[in-house]
């Protein structure tokens, strides 16, 4: 991960035993970090509560988190990084019915796909703390939990890797969809 300190000058940092954000607190004064430089950027609290706001979307983390690496950020990055605790409960951003529950050891870990079927996305939740908390072909409402932020995987801190996709849908012929619009929009409610 990147962390741009001030124009012209930054940190590549592999956190592997601590936390990114604890790491980026210790390196830099609060507030000196760049949102759109890839790393960890200013962030907020997520609904406490898990009573959707609104059919169009939920923020998928409840309680605090921060952006971290967006969609294109090196290695073929096609979502969104949500740096937050490890257990904080994740919620189904879109309903939708579960299309893939599974575990990848080198790169997703603990990761389930949410079919958005008809006009919504297809969404993915990757490097859960466990087993999700739904099960395959499960019909989910936003903000339904359905598991908790982790470090599964191919991940050196805690968050949540949340992707968009649209067209045919993931890995079906579809395309990544830049989340963070939709992240940003669903967190002011």
């Amino acid at each position: 991960m990147t962390y741009r300190i001030r124009r012209g000058i930054s940190v590549r940092v592999a956190a592997a035993s601590i936390g990114t954000l604890a790491l980026a607190a210790i390196l830099v004064p609060a507030g000196t970090l760049a949102a759109d430089s890839g790393g960890v950027g200013t962030g907020g609290v997520g609904p406490t509560s898990g009573t959707p706001t609104s059919s169009d979307g939920e923020f998928p983390i409840r309680g605090k988190y921060s952006y971290g690496d967006g969609l294109g950020a090196g290695r073929g990055h096609q979502g969104q990084d949500l740096m937050a605790n490890c257990g904080k409960p994740v919620v189904a951003a879109q309903s939708g019915r579960v299309q893939f529950k599974d575990y990848q050891a080198g790169g997703a870990g603990n990761y389930v796909v949410i079919d958005g079927t008809g006009a919504l996305e297809d969404t993915v939740y990757m490097h859960l703390q466990g087993a999700a908390k739904v099960t395959k072909r499960e019909t989910v409402s936003a903000g339904q939990v359905i598991g908790k932020v982790g470090t599964t995987g191919r991940s050196s801190a805690c968050h949540l890797h949340f992707e968009m996709w649209g067209g045919a849908g993931w890995y079906e012929g579809g395309s990544p969809i830049d989340p963070k619009p939709s992240l940003q929009l669903w967190a002011r409610r």
